[in-house]
C-alpha cells in the first residue's frame, strides 16, 4: 500500500472523533458505495484486515486493497497495528474519525471546533460511549449551609444539548446518568467515572469536596458566597467558574465543574456551553475559567464575558 499523504492537502481537517472535508475532490474518494461499506466494517469494535474484508463483502483481494489504498491515500483510514497470520502479518486499519463531516468552508477558511469537541470529546467519549455521570445538588436542605439547590432545571438544559451531540453515535453504559449530591455520596461504591458536576459548594456537596483541588491546582476556589483566584474576589451573582481537570482519586477519570456563586451564575455556565462560546476556554488539558453572565434589561443571561483563565500544561 502507499504511504498515507498528508490529509491537508485535500482540505481535511481533523478535530478529534470528527473530520472535515473541504475539498471537493476529496469526498469524491468517500462517495463510493464499496468504499462506504469498507469504512462501516473499519469503525467496528475491532481492526480489521484486507482479506477478512474480501471475504466479508465477497470480493477480491486485490479489490479490496485497491479501494483501501484510495482511502489511505486520502487521510480517511489509518494503520493501527499488524497481526500474524498463515500467510504473514497483516495490516490492521480503522478509520481516522467516526464522523465524516462535509463543509462548504473554503479550504482556507478556519473551522472552529465547538464546545462539545473542545470540552467533552475528547475526555467524556470513547468511539461508541458518552462515559460521565451528571451529579447536581439536591433540592432538599443539605449539607454544611443546609442548602437547597435550585439548579434542576439546568440539568434538563444541558441534557439536551448533549443529545443533540451524541444522538446515534453514542451510548451511556449507566442508565443513572443523572443523580443528586446526596445520592452519589449515599450509593454503594461505583465503578469510577467521569463526573459532571453542576453547582458551587454550597448547593453540590460534591463541588465543596474538589474545592481544595481547585485550590491546589489553580490556587482558584469557593468560600462562603464568592470565588477567589489570589488576591482578586469575584462575589457577583452572575460570576462563574468552568474548571476542568483529572480527578485525583481516580487519575484515569476527568471532573467538570459547572459552578457559580449563586444559581445565575451557574445558568451563565450553561448558557456558555450551549451557545457555544468557545473563546472562552481553554485549549489545554486542565484549565479553570473565571466568567460572567452578561445580563439583558430583564436580568437574563443574554452573553457571557471571559474574565480570567489559569491551565495547567
Amino acid at each position: 500500500m502507499l504511504p498515507v499523504q498528508d490529509p491537508s492537502m485535500y482540505g481535511v481537517k481533523y478535530m478529534k472523533n470528527h473530520l472535515y472535508v473541504i475539498d471537493p475532490s476529496q469526498a469524491i474518494v468517500l462517495a463510493h458505495r464499496l468504499r462506504w461499506k469498507i469504512m462501516k466494517l473499519l469503525i467496528q469494535d475491532e481492526p480489521i484486515y484486507a482479506k477478512q474484508l474480501a471475504k466479508e463483502l465477497n470480493i477480491s483481494e486485490s479489490k479490496i486493497h485497491y479501494h483501501l489504498t484510495q482511502l489511505r491515500k486520502a487521510g480517511l483510514i489509518e494503520l493501527k497495528g499488524l497481526r500474524s497470520i498463515k500467510q504473514g502479518r497483516a495490516k490492521l486499519l480503522r478509520p481516522v474519525a467516526t464522523d465524516f463531516l462535509l463543509t462548504l468552508l473554503n479550504n482556507g477558511s478556519k473551522v472552529e471546533e465547538s464546545v462539545f469537541e473542545k470540552l467533552f470529546l475528547p475526555r467524556f467519549c470513547t468511539p461508541r460511549e458518552f462515559d460521565a455521570r451528571i451529579v447536581v445538588g439536591s433540592s432538599v436542605p443539605h449539607g454544611k449551609y443546609d442548602a437547597i439547590s435550585r439548579d434542576g432545571h439546568l440539568v434538563g438544559e444541558l441534557c439536551w444539548y448533549l443529545g443533540t451531540k451524541l444522538a446515534n453515535t453514542y451510548h451511556h453504559p449507566n442508565s443513572n446518568l443523572v443523580v443528586t449530591d446526596l445520592n452519589y455520596l449515599s450509593g454503594k461504591p461505583a465503578k469510577p467515572s467521569n463526573l459532571i458536576l453542576i453547582g458551587g459548594h454550597i448547593t453540590n456537596e460534591l463541588t465543596a469536596k474538589f474545592n481544595k483541588t481547585l485550590k491546589q491546582k489553580f490556587n482558584v476556589y469557593f468560600t462562603e458566597n464568592r470565588l477567589v483566584s489570589g488576591k482578586e474576589d469575584f462575589s457577583e451573582p452572575n460570576q462563574a467558574l468552568i474548571a476542568i481537570f483529572r480527578n485525583p482519586i481516580h487519575t484515569e477519570k476527568w471532573v467538570l465543574i459547572l459552578a457559580g456563586v449563586r444559581s445565575l451564575g451557574t445558568k451563565a455556565t450553561i448558557y456558555s456551553i450551549i451557545n457555544d462560546h468557545t473563546e472562552i476556554l481553554s485549549n489545554e488539558n486542565e484549565f479553570v475559567v473565571i466568567l460572567k453572565g452578561d445580563l439583558n434589561e430583564e436580568n437574563q443571561i443574554s452573553g457571557v464575558t471571559g474574565l480570567l483563565t489559569k491551565s495547567l500544561k
